[in-house]
């Protein structure tokens, strides 16, 4: 009831106290914020759906393509590998045992590498191969093949077979990475069958230069099979119910494979789509009309049923190879539906929350909210506004000076005059800022500036400034504002000081002082008080 009455009090008018009027401020500013919050969420959600559910897709795609790099990334480092091998002369060519040893000692560290092979510009190759536990060691040299049975680092059995026109050094492989621009990248082929065992697969190859054979152009190639490519993609898990497919880029599908999905309770989901032959046709054909060569998102409807699609080339230096991620619609915006109600009533919650916190905090320290000094001077009206300043009398924000540069009672310049309101000055930039009146007395008799003699206000500013960035610093002159007004036909000069969260001091000679408002006057403080006045500020 008490919060009731408060919230109606408020609404009735304008307060004046400063505790009311902060209280409305703030209940205003939180409704306000909360409404536009609100009605921007609610007008943009359908917009909001379509682009989260854009995003989630285009997400998921770039996971399954960073997941791919995880596989090409060892076999990359292998590769790099092998060559600084081959540049410092670790590769005998023509000690071919030790040659399958050392790649076999790879292809072991690294299972899913299916062959390695080295090739030089004299069209000598060799190749270790392995299928399951059987490994092979195959050269090319003299236009002779020889195939032999590689077991427990021996060979064992050998054939050799009549070769015409065979030349390692027209395979594509081998052509992609001697026309590669620098031999610090590795080149990628696209898919073909792999020599002896048929698969589908893809070679990295790179070209290197031993330094004791600089005649001599080599490349070592290793070759991954897409069944191996296949096991380790399906090995993806995603927060979608996704189906991922890698097709041609014509669209022709090489691979069809629900991901791993786990469920918030860590139970395999199954309701991701089924791929019929009429969804898949439809995304062969979104695939194979992409000649941009560039990712997308869409949606498109099949059976009364809304899909996401998200498109992207597996490798971003080739498009040979596609990844499609399929994801029906309701299974994406059934987890949003709920993320909406919950938003909104977390939204409700704390609007409600940060009501009750705002009156009961305004409550709290009403004591402490009284009626804040005026520090600034409206020009509208202002000799009114002044006067009912000199009225007030002084305070930590308020202070007067009879004179900017004269002795009253010696009639004389003092450089003490100046000083005296120039610590005021000081004193209000390290506190909560203030305003000088110079030539009102300490009793708020309006004195003006004529016992000080300056010729015109121009020579009045120009004293005023030139003090200014003599004791305090030309940098802090843009926190203060001076005006020359007329007040009961006598001119004094309005000095308002900002607040600076900079420590200000006033420069005498060799010596800084540091100084803050107490009360109605200027107080100096040593060193250690001014370290813990700045760090409590």
């Amino acid at each position: 009831m008490v919060l009731f009455a408060t919230l109606t009090d408020l609404l009735k008018g304008c307060p004046r106290n400063i505790k009311r009027r902060l209280l409305r401020d703030i209940l205003l500013i939180l409704l306000v914020t909360s409404g536009t919050i609100i009605c921007i969420v609610f007008f943009q959600e359908v917009k909001t759906q379509r682009d989260l559910a854009s995003s989630m897709i285009t997400d998921t795609n770039r996971s399954v393509r960073n997941h791919f790099q995880n596989f090409l990334k060892p076999l990359s480092n292998t590769m790099n590998l092998l060559a600084k091998w081959g540049e410092s002369g670790l590769f005998e060519q023509e000690n071919v045992e030790l040659l399958a040893t050392q790649f076999q000692a790879f292809m072991e560290i690294q299972p899913t590498i299916h062959a390695i092979s080295l090739a030089d510009s004299n069209n000598n190759e060799i190749q270790l191969t392995h299928s399951g536990d059987k490994w092979t060691i195959i050269e090319h040299r003299n236009n002779e093949a020889i195939i032999s049975d590689w077991q427990n680092r021996k060979i064992i059995h050998s054939q050799k077979q009549k070769e015409q026109g065979y030349m390692a050094r027209n395979s594509v492989w081998y052509r992609g990475a001697m026309t590669t621009a620098t031999q610090k990248n590795n080149f990628l082929t696209e898919l073909y069958t792999l020599e002896p065992s048929g698969e589908l697969g893809v070679t990295a190859s790179k070209h290197w230069v031993a330094f004791d054979h600089p005649e001599t152009d080599v490349v070592t190639a290793i070759s991954f099979t897409m069944k191996d490519m296949m096991a380790f993609m399906a090995q993806f898990e995603t927060s979608l119910n996704d189906r991922i497919l890698l097709l041609e880029k014509d669209g022709s599908l090489l691979s069809n494979f629900q991901v791993k999905h786990i469920s918030p309770k860590g139970k395999e989901d199954s309701s991701s789509p089924t791929t019929t032959n009429e969804l898949l046709k439809i995304v062969e054909e979104k695939v194979g009309k992409n000649t941009s060569g560039k990712e997308f998102a869409t949606s498109f409807k099949y059976n009364k049923k809304t899909y996401w699609l998200g498109i992207s080339p597996l490798l971003s230096e080739k498009n040979d190879i596609w990844v499609a991620v399929l994801v029906p619609e309701d299974v994406i915006f059934s987890d949003l539906q709920k993320q909406w109600t919950r938003f909104a009533l977390f939204v409700g919650s704390v609007l409600i929350l940060a009501i009750i916190m705002t009156v009961f905090l305004v409550r709290r320290y009403s004591h402490q909210l009284r009626d804040l000094p005026q520090q600034r001077v409206n020009m509208i009206g202002y000799e009114k506004e002044i006067e009912k300043l000199i009225k007030a009398g002084e305070s930590t924000s308020l202070e007067f000076k009879s004179t900017m540069r004269t002795n009253l009672k010696s009639g004389k310049a003092g450089k003490e005059i100046e000083l005296a309101w120039l610590k005021s000055i000081v004193a209000f930039m390290n506190s909560d800022g203030g305003i000088l009146l110079l030539g009102v007395a300490d009793d708020g008799t309006i004195l003006g500036l004529e016992a000080d003699n300056f010729a015109n206000e121009d020579k009045c500013r120009l004293h005023f400034k030139n003090l200014l960035n003599n004791h305090i610093g030309a940098e802090f002159t843009r926190f203060i504002s001076v005006k020359l007004l007329k007040v009961q036909q006598k001119n004094i000069l309005v000095v308002e000081c900002e607040r600076v969260r900079q420590p200000v001091f006033l420069k005498v000679g060799k010596s800084e002082d540091f100084l803050i408002r107490s009360g109605p006057s200027s107080t100096k403080l040593s060193m250690s008080q001014m370290v813990k006045y700045l760090n409590e500020r």
